[in-house]
Order: C-alpha cells, then sequence, then structure tokens
C-alpha cells in the first residue's frame, strides 16, 4: 500500500521544474501583504539526503539540481532558488536536497500558514521532525492526500495555493485528481492551483489533460519541460498546470527554462500556452 518514496527520486529534473513553478507562485504571493495558506497535498518527508542509499540507488539528481549547482550565472528565479537549496547546505556542500515543504517553509512569513499532508508512515516521521525545528506556522496532517483537499480548502486567509503532487502510481489518479480539483475550485475560484504531472513514453497524462478540460475551468496556464527528450522509454518530461497562475509567471516560466536549455540542457525542450474549454 505504502510504496512509493520519494527519496528515490530527489532532486531529478522534475524536481527542478515544479519546484521552480512553485518558488515563482510562492513569491508572487509575497508580494501583497495580507496572510496566505499553501497546502502541500503530497509533502514527503521534507529535505532528502543525496547520500542516502535510495538517492545513490538511482542517482537521478546527477541529471538535476547536480547540474544546476554547476551553473555560473544563474537567471533571477534559478539565483533564488539555489538560494534556497543551498540553506539548507553548509558552505560548499551539495548534499542535501528541499522538497516542496522546504521550499515553502522558507517562504512563509509570520502570518502565512503551511499545511503538510502526507501519508506514507516513513515520510510523514521524517515530515513532522522537519517541521518542528521550523519556526513558522505549520500544520501536518497524516491522512489521505486527496480527502484532506476537500476537508481543509477552502482556507480561512481567502488566498493561497494547493499544490498537488502524486506520484501517480494508481493510474486512477489522472482522473481522481482532477475531479478533486474540480470540486475544490468550486469552493475556492479565487485560489491557485498546481498539479503536477510526469509526461510519459505512454502519454497517460493526456487523460489527465482531457479531463481537466472537461471541467470548464478557463485559461488554465501549462508548461512542460523535457531536458531530456532523447529518452527512449520512462519519464521523458515534467508538466504543470496551473488554475489562476500569478500575473506574468508565465513569462518568468519561459525566460527560466529556455535559459536552462541554452546553458546546461542543450538538447531541452521547454512549451507552454493556456488551456482552454
Amino acid at each position: 500500500m505504502f510504496s512509493y518514496l520519494h527519496r528515490y527520486h530527489a532532486g531529478c529534473f522534475a524536481d527542478i521544474h515544479k519546484h521552480l513553478v512553485l518558488l515563482g507562485i510562492l513569491q508572487s504571493l509575497q508580494k501583497k501583504a495580507t496572510p496566505f495558506c499553501v497546502l502541500d497535498s503530497h509533502a514527503g518527508e521534507g529535505v532528502y539526503d543525496l547520500n542516502s542509499v535510495e538517492s545513490r540507488k538511482t542517482a537521478e539528481h546527477l541529471q538535476g539540481i547536480h547540474k544546476l549547482w554547476n551553473i555560473k550565472e544563474p537567471i533571477d528565479l534559478v539565483k533564488d532558488f539555489l538560494e534556497i537549496v543551498g540553506s539548507y547546505n553548509k558552505v560548499g556542500e551539495h548534499r542535501y536536497y528541499p522538497g516542496s515543504p522546504a521550499i515553502m517553509s522558507q517562504m512563509l512569513r509570520s502570518h502565512d500558514v503551511g499545511i503538510f499532508v502526507e501519508k506514507h508512515p516513513q515520510a510523514i516521521t521524517a515530515l513532522r521532525a522537519f517541521s518542528r525545528r521550523q519556526n513558522k506556522k505549520i500544520r501536518v496532517h497524516e491522512r489521505d492526500s486527496l480527502e484532506a483537499i476537500k476537508a481543509l480548502v477552502p482556507f480561512t486567509e481567502k488566498r493561497g495555493l494547493i499544490f498537488i503532487d502524486p506520484s501517480y502510481e494508481v493510474k486512477t489518479e489522472y482522473v481522481s485528481i482532477i475531479e478533486t480539483v474540480q470540486s475544490a475550485y468550486q469552493r475556492f475560484t479565487q485560489g491557485i492551483f498546481a498539479v503536477w504531472y510526469p509526461i510519459l513514453t505512454e502519454g497517460y497524462h493526456e487523460n489527465l489533460l482531457r479531463q481537466l478540460k472537461k471541467t470548464g475551468i478557463k485559461e488554465i496556464f501549462q508548461c512542460e519541460w523535457s531536458p531530456h527528450p532523447e529518452e527512449p522509454q520512462g519519464m521523458i518530461g515534467s508538466g504543470m498546470v496551473i488554475i489562476n497562475s500569478p500575473w506574468q509567471l508565465d513569462v518568468s516560466l519561459e525566460n527560466t527554462f529556455k535559459s536552462l536549455n541554452k546553458t546546461l540542457f542543450t538538447h531541452g525542450q521547454y512549451k507552454q500556452g493556456w488551456l482552454y474549454v
């Protein structure tokens, strides 16, 4: 039942994509003084040790964060991201990678709230330990992710982000996640919803996009990054869809990933656009 642990994949190229998007959204939320809330529906462990047995077994971070550590003149969003990553490491150390709760924790102000949801018994233990060390308003929930979205949205804070980053090990998630998003959006139309999906050679994500278009929600921003499109199988890219995307986030992301493709991922492909019903 609890087979997926993100520590095997921490710092991979998909993490780079989703976490740069996440940081861009959080920076936009910070531009207003009023409090916001962020809900991380599949929070994971908080921070990951890239020297762990699990991480070394797959070594996926070598094609992700490891490459970014070698960039000489990073574009603004990448620079800000690397500063957050660096804050979890000693000077000159490249060992720890912050997951989405760690990035969110860095961006929460004293009056903002973070809600981290996780169900895996190993991950929730690590997440609780991480959260206790943060001097922020953080609530950790051990419960089903989609049930938590139904129960906890909308927020008292009136504005915020629902960040949804599943493993998709259960293929029915491609449908159930969009059903949950549609229901939550009807209760919280001003909220930002960000949903990550893997781009696999099998094309499972196409069903998710079809279901999303059927919801009737208009002007959904979509971006996809494939730093290694030549891969013959498996995950060849990373995708995000964002409902109520902040103003000019699209410009920032396009500049960011085109810069990464030019400097580090010379065969990389990036595309973005808007989904309309």
